[in-house]
């Protein structure tokens, strides 16, 4: 009997752990925002896809979209790779450029905005900026901003590096009048050589309305776009930029109004 008791929980504790695993394939959330109480609070009032203060964590779950994003850049090295990729597939995506590189590379900036995608920013100097004041990430924010209209493009939303997330940094990013994006996929190929098992197993993880989180500055990354891009659009799914996202959100009536 007491053996049986002792299988019974081993059972259990490996059912458990595996449906923990597989948490984010099957919802398209990821772990840590599905534990988080915040998050069941959310959704019992309808905001845990965009919040009133314009925090978009996910899309539309009834439109087989998805938005790709591209943090980091602009890279003279590989930005310009991803964005021939980009064109020759006929996709638009979102690039979160740091203020520092912008500064550096403001043609790369005009390009990638020339090419149809969205710019977003991504704090000055990729500082966490949680670990700022309220003062100090609207600083960020607005030399970003400085920088953005020398170059002649527009920033149209914030993603906060290491998507370290606050009411310090929520209020900031209002007072900009700019939306918070985070993401629900992420993750990048280790190699080469994995790069197109990592693209199959990384597509299966997308959800509609998923977010997906890559970097224009790594090479393997690049290297895998392509598959990447096909893995999507066998699944089904349609590219859209973050604020074609929002605008869908909106027009089916899944934001609060005061969502920006």
């Amino acid at each position: 009997m007491v053996r049986r008791k002792w299988w019974l929980w081993l059972d259990g504790l490996l059912l458990l752990l595996t449906v923990y695993y597989y948490l984010p394939d099957l919802t398209g959330e990821s772990r840590e925002r599905l534990l988080s109480p915040d998050y069941w609070r959310a959704r019992w009032r309808s905001e845990h896809l965009i919040t009133p203060a314009g925090v978009l964590w996910r899309g539309d779950p009834h439109q087989p979209v998805v938005a790709l994003t591209f943090d980091d850049g602009p890279d003279p090295n590989t930005t310009p790779r991803i964005l021939e990729i980009l064109r020759q597939e006929g996709v638009r995506a979102t690039f979160f450029v740091v203020g520092t590189k912008l500064k550096r590379y403001p043609e790369l900036a005009r390009q990638i905005a020339q090419e149809g995608h969205a710019i977003g920013c991504h704090g000055y100097d990729h500082q966490r900026l949680t670990q700022l004041t309220e003062a100090q990430v609207w600083r960020q924010i607005r030399d970003c901003k400085v920088l953005a209209k020398r170059a002649g493009v527009e920033l149209v939303a914030l993603r906060p590096p290491y998507l370290a997330l606050n009411e310090a940094v929520s209020r900031a990013a209002q007072r900009h009048r700019m939306p918070v994006v985070m993401a629900t996929v992420l993750g990048e190929p280790e190699s080469l050589a994995h790069s197109r098992q990592w693209a199959w197993r990384y597509a299966r993880r997308a959800r509609n309305g998923s977010i997906l989180l890559l970097h224009d500055t790594y090479p393997h990354t690049v290297e895998a776009l392509p598959e990447l891009i096909r893995a999507l659009r066998w699944r089904g799914y349609e590219f859209v930029t973050i604020p074609e996202m929002i605008q869908r959100l909106q027009q089916a009536g899944l934001a609060p109004g005061e969502a920006k």
